[in-house]
């Protein structure tokens, strides 16, 4: 085991690359995107979509609010796969009748009258936690579930010199004795919290090892922003 001072010091070093990784984060999202002159096709959404019959209903408004509530698509690169989030979407989350469930944060964002239209209902997290969610009472006629083309609309804008650094920032994060000072640190971590969590870090590490070998300009290719056309 490390001596407390250096373990100290190396936590200290992982503080310092989290603090420059944010700024990192923070300058490229200043840089924007640029506008593709053409849209270009990237994948499928599967989507819950309110329809026009919705204006049937008097209490469309508090339909509209909850739907804007809810995680209302999945994307992916095929119709089938696409599905299959969906469908495990649907496992994770308890959906009703292909409609998404909601939180008990988001069920207290909404105004009473749309509360009406959410049933609390319990179950046990993987970790055998009791937690809250609400089902949504959208009536059948006021939405559907579709398939939707996917299209790359816009370019991210890339600074090379920032990407370099982003990359040998998580490098260094990789390095024997920074990983575990880092699981120190920042315990909260949601991947720590996976049942599988060995399995995943071996990947994480895999990935980041990857990018050492990767051209940049492969790397900056991938930087791409999607949106429906």
């Amino acid at each position: 085991m490390k001596p407390l001072h250096k373990r100290s010091r190396t936590e200290k070093e992982v503080l310092q690359i989290h603090k420059r990784l944010d700024k990192i984060f923070k300058e490229e999202q200043k840089l924007g995107y640029i506008k593709l002159e053409k849209p270009i096709r990237h994948g499928w959404f599967k989507e819950l979509v309110i329809t026009e019959n919705v204006s049937r209903y008097k209490n469309q408004k508090y339909i509209q609010e909850v739907y804007d509530r809810v995680e209302k698509k999945v994307w992916a690169k095929t119709k089938e796969e696409a599905d299959r989030k969906w469908k495990h979407q649907t496992s994770k989350y308890y959906i009703s009748k292909d409609i998404p469930t909601i939180s008990k944060r988001q069920y207290n964002r909404l105004s009473d009258q749309a509360k009406k239209l959410c049933v609390p209902f319990q179950y046990y997290t993987e970790k055998k936690r009791m937690r809250t969610r609400f089902y949504i009472k959208i009536p059948k006629g006021a939405y559907r579930i579709k398939f939707t083309r996917a299209y790359i609309t816009h370019s991210r804008r890339i600074d090379p010199k920032l990407q370099s650094e982003r990359i040998l920032l998580f490098q260094q994060l990789n390095k024997k004795g920074y990983f575990d000072a880092e699981k120190r640190v920042f315990p909260w971590k949601s991947y720590w919290d996976w049942p599988n969590w060995r399995e995943n870090t071996k990947e994480i590490k895999m990935r980041v090892r990857s990018l050492k070998h990767a051209p940049i300009q492969e790397i900056i290719k991938e930087e791409i922003s999607w949106e429906r056309n």
